[in-house]
């Protein structure tokens, strides 16, 4: 991960946190559950994180990290935990115990370490895999708030980067090229790509194809508007093109989302 597309997902992520959406689910989460949730800028080594992983320390207590996706791109984790999933007991506390004094801890510190251990929050393991599933679901949701953040124009941002993501916006049907819009904005296109990749984390034509992916999927919602159409409506120069941009962004294809869309209405109809 370059210096650039990390400072752009650290943006987009605080961001993120600070949105109403992640901060009533985050407080309502520890209500409901008594666990923390923490939003975290994806490190360069958690780029393989593909789905929810759970670690266990030598006192057995459980971390869990939860992807947050932008298609299939990974921008931040969702961590929770600091649990046990079993009843503490003394001999559980025996393999901390002689990792403490194999580092040289007084007994002073081991006993403040059994203290603490013995303190430690107790969960069934279903009751876990339960709060981890409404995690899941919530990192989705929270994969598409990211999505639309992406196209949101920042204060942080320089004008020219502003005003570059309301004409792609505007123009999304038309061909379009970074050195068309490097000279809409009046600047050239090296210094253009090098402050739209640091502002955005995102390349120029990474940005142009989610964008028009976006509008799509704004289209797709609509059963009466045939695929081919919304292909050339959003601004792609062919189908396959469409279809391979859609998958590799949204994780499926047009046809799959516009299923899946038409079920949650009808699931949604059928629950009013």
């Amino acid at each position: 991960m370059t210096s650039n597309s990390s400072n752009g997902r650290e943006r987009l992520v605080g961001n993120l946190a600070n949105t109403e959406f992640f901060t009533h689910f985050s407080r309502a989460f520890a209500q409901l559950t008594g666990l923390p949730l923490a939003l975290e800028a994806a490190a360069a080594e958690e780029e393989d994180l593909k789905q929810a992983e759970t670690e266990y320390s030598i006192a057995g207590v459980a971390t869990t990290r939860v992807p947050v996706k932008v298609g299939k791109t990974l921008v931040a984790t969702l961590r929770t935990g600091g649990v046990r999933l079993a009843p503490a007991s003394a001999e559980a506390f025996v393999p901390v115990a002689k990792a403490l004094l194999d580092s040289d801890r007084s007994a002073k510190e081991i006993e403040a370490e059994r203290s603490a251990f013995a303190s430690l929050p107790v969960y069934e393991p279903a009751r876990y895999e339960a709060a981890l599933a409404m995690l899941k679901s919530f990192a989705f949701q929270l994969g598409e708030c990211a999505h639309r953040l992406l196209f949101a124009n920042s204060q942080h941002e320089p004008e020219p980067v502003r005003q570059a993501k309301t004409y792609i916006i505007n123009h999304l049907p038309e061909p379009m090229s970074l050195e068309g819009v490097a000279s809409e904005v009046n600047v050239s296109p090296f210094h253009f790509c090098k402050i739209f990749k640091r502002a955005t984390g995102m390349t120029f034509t990474d940005f142009v194809n989610r964008a028009r992916v976006e509008k799509a999927k704004r289209m797709l919602m609509r059963p009466q508007v045939r695929i081919t159409e919304v292909a050339y409506d959003a601004g792609f120069q062919s189908l396959s093109h469409f279809n391979r941009s859609f998958r590799r962004i949204a994780s499926e294809s047009p046809t799959e989302f516009r299923s899946r869309m038409r079920s949650t209405r009808s699931g949604a109809l059928l629950a009013a």
